[in-house]
């Protein structure tokens, strides 16, 4: 298994402003009718007309970002699967309760341990703060190098921060020490790691041990058609893009669906519709 030390001076980024978006619209439409409380004491008159322009504006608004959905879904079809996914982890972002991730930092002042470290690590991950999770995950492998939770929940946090040389030899570690960690999760994402690294025939290997011992999903059926066509492999890719692609017999997640609509998008740009 690789030394983690060599993992542990990744610098970590903030999070994305993207995921603060959701909130701030929220904010600011719960605003809007204070506002108007606010000018109408003190000006009846000029409350009317701040709510009329501002209406007018709203509607003008809204049918521009009407027209430039339609074309945005014209030049790329799988935008409404991507605002979906959006709009789904975006709910996560909101509605995620952040008591057991306090009571988990209360737990660890008290005893410092790899596994209370971990804990901090994953939650703060789930919830999306990286700057919590990434001192605690990467404490906790500092710890106990062979704590396979550590090694894989440390894999992606580097992957979620594009450090994917450091990432494929977490998850790497993570699959030596606990064969099909997270369910083959930790499998799946070295293979994507290695694709996005380059080395295709790697990857490609890996993606089809992942797809023998676990299975596969619409994502992982996706990323193993990426692995194939930089392999060179066309008519492989085809049909891992047929697969991800298939038509819906049970509802899908958000992500799965995104990677459905990819796969379709991938299928007609190739020309391999069935």
């Amino acid at each position: 298994m690789a030394e983690p030390e060599a993992d542990l001076a990744i610098p970590l980024r903030r999070t994305s402003w993207l995921a603060l978006v959701p909130l701030c619209l929220v904010w600011l439409a719960a605003g809007v009718p204070v506002t108007l409380w606010l000018v109408h004491r003190s000006d009846p008159e000029l409350a009317v007309r701040v709510a009329q322009v501002g209406g007018a504006w709203l509607e003008r608004a809204l049918l521009g970002l009407a027209a430039t959905g339609c074309v945005a879904m014209l030049c790329y079809p799988p935008m409404p699967a991507g605002l979906r996914l959006l709009l789904h982890r975006a709910r996560l972002a909101l509605t995620s309760d952040r008591g057991p991730l306090l009571r988990a930092i209360s737990e660890l002042r008290h005893f410092e341990s790899a596994q209370k470290h971990l804990e901090v690590g994953r939650l703060a991950l789930q919830l999306g703060d990286v700057n919590l999770a990434g001192p605690r995950l990467m404490r906790a492998v500092q710890l106990d190098p062979n704590l396979s939770g550590a090694q894989y929940q440390l894999a992606r946090l580097l992957f979620r921060l594009g450090h994917l040389a450091p990432a494929e030899r977490a998850f790497a570690n993570a699959e030596a020490l606990e064969p099909g960690h997270a369910f083959g999760d930790a499998l799946l994402h070295r293979g994507r790691c290695l694709d996005l690294l380059g080395d295709h025939q790697s990857a490609v290997q890996v993606l089809q041990k992942h797809a023998e011992q676990h299975g596969g999903n619409r994502r992982s059926h996706f990323w193993l058609a990426e692995a194939l066509q930089g392999s060179g492999d066309r008519e492989g890719s085809l049909a891992a893009l047929r697969t991800a692609a298939a038509a819906k017999t049970t509802p899908l997640t958000a992500e799965e669906n995104w990677f459905r609509a990819r796969a379709r998008v991938a299928l007609w740009r190739r020309g391999g519709h069935t």
